[in-house]
């Protein structure tokens, strides 16, 4: 709807829906071919000059970076979300994500065959989507180091002549991850950057205010969507009761120490089983309502006064509440202190929490308004590119 705001976007001249995560379900031979032929269509109808992606891992940018390369064009990736920790992480915390949970019927098999298993499938998955599917539209098979299934979800590894990225932290990681620094361009989030922080509350946060009171006290819970989890020390298994439990606790002290404050809870638009999730967590306090998954995070954390990011908060929801709302108190929370569980530690704005003691004397402080908020943009940021456009016309001349 922003977007096709001819006001705020005149020189907008089409939208082609690409549909790759969502639209009418097509068997993975259709959707290739589907992906395959509008990328192609796209470069041969338009013949663009700079190609803007924000990775070229998946299959869609992966065919539309393979055509513009061919006429020339120059490919661009942006940094779309927070990335803080080296592809093996990710990749094994997958592992063993799916190692619990791909194998209802094989629960008997010992741990470490089922983990065989997944990694073995993983490989074939990788095979499938990143040499057969191509070859089966008449491509040559995307060859190198990245893959979206693998755990390499770093942009710039591929078809990219740039990769543009928030930070000097993120520069460094995505050197760390394989990136060549030749490549690398920092351009601070648009959040951080006066105009474009401008626009954004104008054409955006403040259309999700006009029914929302930000005077109550209200505190927006974010619920991942996994349900188990694995200590960092052994990782050994945190199960979906011990996690369910643990999840109840904290709610039950939330609404305890913050007497009648309003509490959402935000589940992760990848979340099942939503109708027993409300159940469960709706029946503890009358203070207490979950919203639809598919809603946008933005309106809960404009809303409230204290975001809260309930184990695994390793999702970029914090992230991008620390930039539009960096004032509020943001807490991410690590009791178990497991795999992943640490994704916010001495991160600014947000405060890493990894026992209950020290939450519950944060709680007491946002109630008593003795809370007091270190490490936070009181400034926005300048750098020596003042905006996309001077930055995109920089690489364009190079």
């Amino acid at each position: 709807k922003v977007i096709r705001n001819k006001k705020l976007f005149p020189k907008l001249e089409k939208i082609v829906p690409v549909e790759q995560y969502t639209g009418k379900k097509m068997n993975f031979f259709t959707k290739n071919r589907h992906l395959y032929k509008l990328a192609k269509d796209v470069i041969e109808q338009y013949k663009p000059d700079v190609v803007m992606t924000t990775n070229d891992v998946y299959p869609f940018e992966m065919y539309l970076t393979r055509f513009a390369k061919q006429i020339n064009s120059t490919n661009i990736c942006l940094q779309a979300g927070l990335q803080v920790i080296s592809a093996k992480e990710i990749a094994l915390w997958i592992d063993l994500i799916r190692a619990y949970s791909y194998f209802s019927i094989a629960s008997l098999l010992p741990f470490g065959f089922r983990l065989l298993l997944v990694k073995i499938g993983k490989r074939l998955k990788h095979l499938f989507y990143y040499w057969i599917l191509p070859l089966m539209v008449r491509q040559t098979p995307f060859r190198g180091k990245s893959s979206f299934i693998l755990g390499n979800r770093f942009s710039g590894l591929r078809n990219c002549d740039y990769c543009i990225v928030f930070s000097k932290r993120d520069y460094n990681l995505f050197i760390k991850n394989g990136v060549s620094s030749e490549k690398l361009y920092i351009l601070p989030h648009p959040l951080t950057r006066r105009e474009t922080r401008a626009f954004f509350e104008k054409a955006f946060f403040r259309e999700k205010l006009k029914t929302a009171n930000i005077d109550k006290k209200i505190i927006t819970l974010m619920l991942p969507a996994e349900n188990i989890g694995f200590r960092r020390k052994d990782l050994s298994l945190i199960s979906e009761r011990e996690r369910e439990e643990e999840r109840k606790k904290i709610i039950f002290q939330i609404v305890t120490i913050l007497k009648g404050w309003k509490v959402y809870i935000k589940p992760h638009p990848e979340t099942k089983q939503v109708d027993r999730i409300k159940k469960f967590f709706e029946s503890i306090s009358g203070n207490i309502k979950v919203v639809d998954p598919r809603e946008p995070a933005d309106k809960y954390i404009e809303m409230a006064r204290v975001i809260v990011g309930l184990p695994l908060s390793a999702s970029t929801t914090l992230f991008t509440a620390s930039l539009q709302c960096p004032q509020k108190p943001i807490l991410s929370l690590d009791f178990e202190k497991e795999l992943l569980g640490d994704y916010y530690k001495n991160f600014e704005g947000i405060e890493y929490i990894d026992n209950e003691k020290d939450f519950l004397r944060i709680l007491e402080l946002i109630r008593d308004n003795k809370y007091y908020k270190k490490n936070y943009r009181t400034k926005l940021k300048a750098d020596s590119f003042s905006n996309a456009t001077e930055l995109l016309e920089h690489l364009v001349q190079k």
